[in-house]
């Protein structure tokens, strides 16, 4: 993926990165919403998904990770609308900052007899200062909310 403002996070050998295609029509009931592009690389096994996520999802995924940026303490979930899409957690992994992300992406595929359930799980590890950046410098920067990034790091969020 080649989106300056993906959110990206992981190691050398694992990684997790999203982009995102915001609904900027106010006139639409989807206005918020945003088609995210996943693509995932975990200990061996990668997958890719398109899929689509409601914006108060966003938003709450948004305030979530801002304030476990701020605390190093706590998780911050990301469901799509369609079921078995993404289930994306990320949290604390230690009590002294660690941070990882775990989940699974897919879509059911449909051939001619059937359909066929198509996913990949995912889970590592992360630096915790790939938090920060996310948050300030991805699409998802526009889902904090300015009170919050005040109140919680304003130095941090600029």
């Amino acid at each position: 993926m080649d989106d300056e403002f993906a959110l990206r996070f992981g190691t050398q050998d694992n990684c997790i990165e999203i982009a995102a295609s915001v609904e900027g029509d106010s006139s639409l009931p989807s206005f918020g919403d945003a088609r995210l592009s996943i693509l995932v690389h975990s200990n061996g096994f990668t997958g890719r998904n398109n899929l689509w996520v409601q914006r108060e999802g966003l938003m709450a995924f948004a305030t979530q990770l801002a304030k476990l940026d701020q605390t190093l303490a706590g998780d911050a979930k990301l469901i799509s609308i369609s079921p078995d899409e993404l289930d994306l957690t990320v949290r604390a992994a230690s009590a002294r900052g660690h941070l990882a992300i775990f989940g699974s992406t897919g879509r059911r595929l449909q051939g001619e007899n059937s359909s066929y359930p198509h996913a990949v799980s995912f889970g590592f590890e992360f630096e915790p200062s790939q938090l920060t950046v996310a948050l300030r410098h991805s699409w998802l920067s526009q889902y904090v909310s300015a009170s919050l990034v005040n109140l919680i790091s304003p130095a941090a969020y600029g």
